[in-house]
């Protein structure tokens, strides 16, 4: 029962080890050289790539502006806590069928087509939908048209992976973390809190989402005009239902084939958990911190700034480092992490003299296992697969993801109907069960690699 943790634990002595070789016996960590590095990384970037990560900062900008105060504002705006969580997960039924239909499509269009589509339809929808939102009946429009963009999914993942390396995908997935935290570092969620502040609730929400809706059309048109054409698709098919009976087929032999790799099923039921984990947290997060903690609904933004700044210190420190042999050593130390955070959120509602210090502490934890998450299980995920089936693979992974986050509803029972800090205990839970599964996988590619 313990041997996954005594594993672990040992692997994390090794790595501790290999650190302090890399880095402290050496002069101030040769800072300067680490930072040549990571721009050379930045600066590596394939067209294909650069294009697809950098001008989604047009995303990213109003995402770190407004989204921090988004459950609140579907609540203010008509729907209930319960409701909330209800609808929002449900909704992943409409993005289990998109995202069958997205991984199709990117096959026989190209990636860069598909995602342009795709996005234009669904975060157009969610952004005015948002913008114009004084009932539940607009929040639960805007919650269908986020979830419809799941149709985005295998073509954005296609165009970050085709024709790279699979020695160089980790170091895609990182600079698309740290450039997607620039504009929390340059502060955008405070300016969110201080616009909530100056206009009000209600109001900055509305203002916030127009901006939005403006620089997602930027965005759009700029791919459009910029994204090399993929050269990973197939031939269109002669009519729907061709296309449907194909894609079942097809995503169903992929997923068959690729759940025989050793690891694969338990890399994608730990993804299935992290995913609602993710997902039920970040829908009720504010709300807690906000109804059972009794922060100002400003003190959100402070919690988001500060651990942005720890997410980006620890991805400077991975970015140049990130290989094979290192991703398998510390596989599952985001759930340890993610697990320490619960924790302290669950000492903050006991009665804790500084709540905002509290959940600070927390979200900087939730940083550092974001981090790892993002570049090394989605890396260790993505390598798992052929760049042929990638596309059908996405989809099919994503699918059985999507009805795992179904039952996220439940989580919005747990919070709603039983107790805030009932939801946390059974994150807690989750945490254990995804870092055994983990450690699983772990071991299947140390045995991988030393054959």
């Amino acid at each position: 029962m313990f041997r996954p943790v005594q594993n672990f634990i040992l692997s994390i002595f090794d790595t501790a080890e290999q650190g302090y070789e890399t880095f402290l016996k050496k002069p101030i960590f040769l800072l300067g050289d680490h930072t040549r590095k990571v721009g050379g990384s930045f600066l590596w970037l394939p067209r294909r790539q650069a294009v697809t990560v950098y001008v989604g900062l047009l995303w990213v900008i109003p995402i770190a502006i407004a989204w921090q105060f988004e459950s609140l504002y579907l609540v203010r705006a008509g729907l209930s806590e319960t409701e909330l969580g209800v609808y929002r997960f449900l909704m992943n039924l409409v993005g289990l069928a998109f995202y069958f239909i997205g991984g199709y499509v990117a096959d026989f269009w190209g990636s860069h087509r598909a995602l342009i589509a795709f996005d234009a339809v669904s975060w157009g929808g969610y952004c005015l939908c948002m913008s114009l939102a004084d009932n539940k009946w607009w929040c639960i429009g805007a919650l269908f048209f986020i979830a419809v963009n799941a149709a985005s999914g295998p073509a954005y993942l296609g165009l970050l992976t085709e024709g790279i390396d699979r020695r160089k995908s980790p170091v895609v997935f990182s600079v698309l973390q740290m450039t997607n935290m620039a504009p929390y570092a340059l502060f955008f969620p405070i300016l969110g809190g201080a616009w909530v502040e100056q206009a009000g609730f209600l109001e900055a929400s509305h203002q916030m989402y127009w901006l939005f809706t403006a620089l997602v059309t930027l965005g759009v048109f700029l791919r459009w005009r910029l994204l090399p054409r993929s050269q990973v698709f197939a031939k269109a098919p002669k009519s729907l239902w061709t296309a449907v009976k194909g894609g079942v087929v097809r995503y169903g032999a992929a997923l068959s084939k690729f759940l025989k790799v050793p690891g694969a099923k338990e890399l994608l039921a730990s993804k299935v958990i992290d995913e609602w984990i993710i997902a039920v947290w970040g829908t009720y997060a504010s709300l807690y911190y906000v109804g059972q903690l009794h922060l100002r609904e400003s003190n959100i933004s402070v919690i988001q700034q500060g651990a942005t700044y720890v997410g980006m210190f620890i991805l400077f420190l991975l970015i140049p480092n990130l290989t094979l042999r290192f991703m398998g050593k510390v596989l599952g130390m985001d759930q340890l992490l993610g697990l320490a955070g619960g924790v302290v959120l669950i000492l903050a509602g006991t009665g804790t003299k500084n709540p905002l210090l509290a959940c600070l502490f927390a979200a900087g934890l939730g940083a550092v296992g974001n981090a790892l998450y993002n570049s090394i299980n989605v890396s260790v995920w993505m390598n798992m697969m052929q760049e042929k089936d990638r596309a059908k693979l996405v989809a099919a992974c994503s699918a059985v993801i999507r009805l795992g986050l179904a039952t996220g509803f439940l989580g919005g029972l747990l919070y709603g109907k039983v107790s805030p800090t009932s939801l946390l205990y059974f994150m807690l839970v989750l945490r254990v069960a995804g870092f055994v599964l983990l450690r699983r996988v772990a071991r299947t590619q140390t045995a991988k690699e030393r054959k």
